[in-house]
């Protein structure tokens, strides 16, 4: 194929005025060589947006941090056992590592060597699409074959594919990513081979690797195909103890392709894992996830106001009841995994109801514990279920009755 080339005027992030700090710095260095390499070049030539830039360099680490104080850049010594400092310019963080090749593996860590062999740094990278680099003229420098994975979408390791995932585990779980966001057609057979052969090594990683990896691909805009292969080869069950529902996260994918909503990862995480509070209360503290993603997907599959988030199809009083017990958000997703559990077509239309739930106001209640305690109650139970029942009957009739018909109803 024609080798394809970067034009860094169409790419701010390649010719930015921050970029261009970075690489004047390095460019010092002469003879000493730099390149954009990996995401950055990958998504660029695939026209995909560029998140982060990573820049790979004859320059040993020691000497990018005294270069990039010298010019006035904050230097950060992320990972300089491992050749790695990021450089801010402007706000903008830019991973600089200096070349290297892997001396020992466990798994998890790598003991390297640094280089000044460019084919030594593409052979320790996992995949063939991301050991392509770019000068800073734009001219593409393909050492493994990347491009022809570009062409076809297809995410190929660099070498023996076994060798690559014992390596790092983690591999694993970035082919299914990259598949998610970025796979075309039938994935690699050989690196899905691998991946199902070594799922047991996926029990080395930490488990925050595991939720970060998984919620990047469930944020693909259409990550079924990945999750279908995960399933078949039992890597979902390796993670999560469960093969998932991809019926249900079929459907809400569905939905937001049908209403161009934004991909909500931890929304597709309660429909795959398909389950109720236990389940889901397990698999979040297995995760480590954070309190707010674990308050999260328990509201989703919180059961106490199920029976009136089911009726709020046909129902405003259900629906508004189910927002007092819920709150919004749980009720939107609650509606949202009950239209995509309908097994029989049209799927009820939830967006009303989310519309409803996003701009519903709850009155004040009219009654307090004061106006009882006039009536002759004393403080205790006793008041506190007066009042209790008093808010289920105003809530029952739609907040309509007012504070001296509630007060009336309680002397009866």
């Amino acid at each position: 194929m024609t080798m394809p080339s970067l034009d860094p005027a169409r790419h701010s992030w390649m010719s930015g005025p921050e970029t261009r700090a970075v690489i004047d710095m390095l460019e010092n260095e002469r003879p000493l060589g730099s390149r954009f390499v990996g995401g950055c070049v990958r998504n660029a030539l695939l026209e995909a947006p560029v998140a982060d830039v990573d820049i790979s360099t004859q320059i040993r680490p020691e000497r990018v941090l005294e270069i990039a104080q010298a010019a006035g850049l904050r230097a950060i010594p992320t990972g300089i056992e491992h050749g790695t400092i990021t450089v801010v310019s402007g706000g903008i963080p830019y991973e600089i590592t200096t070349l290297r090749k892997d001396v020992a593996t466990d798994g998890r860590r790598a003991v390297v060597e640094f280089s000044d062999k460019w084919e030594d740094d593409a052979q320790r990278r996992d995949f063939r699409l991301n050991a392509l680099y770019a000068d800073f003229h734009g001219k593409i420098h393909d050492p493994t074959g990347g491009l022809k994975d570009l062409e076809a979408r297809r995410f190929v390791f660099v070498g023996d594919a076994r060798q690559r995932i014992r390596e790092d585990y983690l591999r694993t779980l970035r082919l299914f990513r990259f598949q998610a966001w970025y796979g075309s057609g039938d994935p690699d057979e050989v690196a899905i081979s691998a991946a199902y052969e070594l799922r047991d090594g996926l029990s080395t990683l930490s488990v925050e690797r595991v939720w970060a990896e998984l919620k990047k691909l469930l944020a693909a805009p259409d990550p079924r195909r990945a999750v279908e292969l995960m399933q078949a080869g039992g890597i979902l069950n390796q993670l999560l103890g469960v093969n998932g529902s991809l019926r249900v996260l079929s459907a809400i994918i569905d939905q937001d392709n049908d209403y161009g909503l934004a991909p909500d990862a931890l929304l597709r995480f309660v429909a795959l894992a398909d389950g109720g509070p236990e389940r889901i209360r397990t698999m979040a503290a297995n995760l480590k996830m954070s309190n707010a993603e674990a308050q999260r997907l328990e509201g989703a599959v919180d059961p106490s106001a199920r029976e009136d988030v089911h009726g709020a199809f046909g129902d405003l009083a259900a629906a508004e009841r189910a927002i007092l017990a819920l709150g919004a958000q749980a009720f939107e997703d609650q509606a949202r995994l009950a239209a995509a559990g309908e097994t029989a077509p049209p799927p009820r239309d939830w967006r009303l109801l989310a519309k409803f739930a996003a701009e519903w106001k709850q009155p004040d209640f009219p009654i307090n514990g004061g106006d009882l305690i006039l009536l002759g109650y004393e403080p205790g139970p006793m008041l506190g279920d007066a009042l209790d029942e008093l808010k289920a009957h105003w809530i029952a009739e739609r907040f309509e009755p007012s504070k001296a018909e509630l007060l009336a109803r309680l002397k009866q």
